[in-house]
């Protein structure tokens, strides 16, 4: 005798009375993905987390380009001084044998000589369009990478460059334009904060933009950690993966927010090992070997339980085997 069960009535099917069943795929038992269940399961895949977190670092390579324009060793350097007097004190100085007490005073006044930088035009162009590269790795490096985390939450084996590249070529399309518009939207809407934090005390406007601002960031980042795994979990459209994703940024708003607070920490601990001064070197290189990964796998970790509740759990019974159509499902 069959048992057929229907589809449970939530909010995810009232806002999505079109979904498909065959968008679900079958899949392996979930485990409990609980806080207590986040840290066991990273430090019994820790490397392959560590490995991700490469992977993520070394196919964004493009980065490390705008990390050299940062850094200004392609900047020309001279030596000016911080007054228009100097030249003429200092020539002064020098021609009359004046002492040094009175040198200390005239340069006190005029100024000490500066290092001064100047971009270098043409490899600022160029390391600017290398550095622009990123949009185009952007997205495929996320889907490579939410592919090997979603194996470590499923508790499945990982192949690391078969699954990485193989998702990749699958999902490439999708991935491509994803990551484009996923760091044009995070691009603009850290501007737009920078901006009204900037002018936060000339208006009400700027106040509340500012506010407004925060708010559609962090609904965002809720959202963004169910695109990538919807890109590489289901057969959508990318309209539809969007729509999904924004979906279930309110549905598991509380495992999302907990998963974000740990990335905020994540960004705070090398930033606060820098400043330190002693531990500058230790803040510079934990983001290149492990905090990538751990952030990614923070966001997958609490986004893939509330994608297999509400689009694979209905589908399949306690065993993993596809329960037959009802009239619901047609």
């Amino acid at each position: 005798m069959e048992i057929k069960r229907k589809k449970k009535f939530n909010l995810y099917n009232l806002l999505n009375p079109e979904i498909d069943r065959d968008d679900a795929k079958k899949d392996s038992d979930v485990a409990a993905l609980n806080f207590v269940g986040f840290f066991k399961l990273l430090g019994r895949r820790f490397s392959t987390i560590l490995s991700t977190n490469i992977l993520f670092v070394l196919g964004n390579f493009p980065i490390f380009f705008l990390l050299v324009i940062f850094s200004g060793i392609i900047n020309d350097h001279s030596i000016v001084p911080q007054s228009l007097s100097f030249s003429n004190l200092y020539g002064a100085m020098n021609l009359s044998g004046t002492t040094t007490p009175l040198a200390a005073v005239l340069q006190g006044v005029s100024g000490s000589p500066v290092l001064e930088n100047e971009y270098n035009a043409p490899l600022l162009i160029t390391f600017i369009l290398l550095s622009g590269l990123v949009f185009f790795t952007f997205g495929l490096v996320n889907c490579g990478c939410a592919h090997i985390l979603r194996s470590v939450v499923r508790g499945q084996p990982v192949f690391l460059f078969e699954d990485f590249f193989g998702t990749i070529k699958k999902n490439w399309k999708q991935g491509l334009v994803l990551g484009i518009l996923d760091l044009l939207f995070l691009m603009l809407v850290l501007y737009d904060i920078w901006v009204f934090y900037l002018n936060y005390a000339a208006s009400w406007f700027f106040s509340i933009g500012f506010f407004l601002s925060i708010g559609i960031f962090v609904l965002y980042l809720c959202a963004r950690m169910y695109a990538y795994m919807l890109v590489i979990t289901f057969d959508l459209k990318l309209t539809k993966v969007i729509k999904n994703a924004f979906i279930f940024g309110f549905l598991g708003f509380k495992r999302n927010v907990v998963a974000l607070i740990g990335q905020v920490l994540l960004v705070v601990l090398p930033i606060a090992l820098i400043l330190t001064g002693a531990l500058m070197a230790l803040g510079a290189v934990l983001p290149l070997v492990i905090l990538f990964g751990i952030g990614l796998f923070m966001g997958y970790y609490a986004s893939y339980k509330v994608i297999h509740k509400y689009m694979i759990e209905p589908y399949y019974d306690e065993n993993g085997n596809p329960l037959p159509e009802t009239e619901e499902d047609e």
